[in-house]
């Protein structure tokens, strides 16, 4: 990529080519989290989720978790997740034993956390083609400017950016910092 964007220089980034999936984000909120398992949760939100829906969530505003949504009862929901959580649930909460008819397959830890709730439009495909701490240059088509991006790639954790820029089939990407959530789009 030659030249300069918006005026600005242009990172020192390490070249890649690295498939990604493009998540655009369509709607966010915050999510009360009451029990943890190794792979879901429930909770509740104010976003109208739908069974089998795919959205993520985040529980430090950087690093995001996939799932599909596999029940609703008006705000209250449950996800199963793609990925293992990062808690500990092979504590078992004695305030809330194990029933003789309980299904799950693993034991649910009860927690009071609060998260970030992502719902997407359909995915994308796209080709990372520079990479660093701060962001990503990545060959797609089908996003726009300003537009929020979920990025996920094998090796890495999936990561919230805004599309800073456009150019010649390219988006920048700038990633989210740490805890600032993207409340003005």
């Amino acid at each position: 990529m030659a030249g300069k964007q918006s005026g600005r220089k242009s990172p020192s980034w390490p070249r890649v080519f690295k498939s990604a999936f493009l998540y655009p984000v369509m709607d966010e909120a915050g999510a009360a989290v009451s029990d943890v398992s190794d792979n879901g949760l429930s909770g509740q939100c104010a976003l109208t989720l739908s069974l089998y829906q795919q959205v993520h969530l985040s529980f430090d505003d950087e690093c995001y978790f996939g799932g599909q949504v596999r029940w609703v009862n008006g705000q209250r929901f449950g996800l199963l997740t793609k990925e293992p959580l990062p808690f500990d649930t092979t504590e078992t909460d004695d305030a809330f034993p194990r029933s003789r008819i309980e299904r799950r397959d693993t034991p649910r830890q009860t927690v009071d956390l609060t998260a970030t709730l992502v719902t997407c439009a359909p995915v994308l495909i796209g080709t990372i083609r520079h990479l660093s701490t701060e962001g990503m240059m990545i060959e797609t088509s089908g996003v726009d400017e300003g537009t929020r991006l979920l990025v996920k790639t094998r090796g890495q954790k999936v990561r919230m950016g805004r599309v800073e820029s456009l150019a010649d089939g390219m988006a920048r990407v700038l990633f989210s910092q740490t805890g600032a959530r993207a409340s003005d789009s």
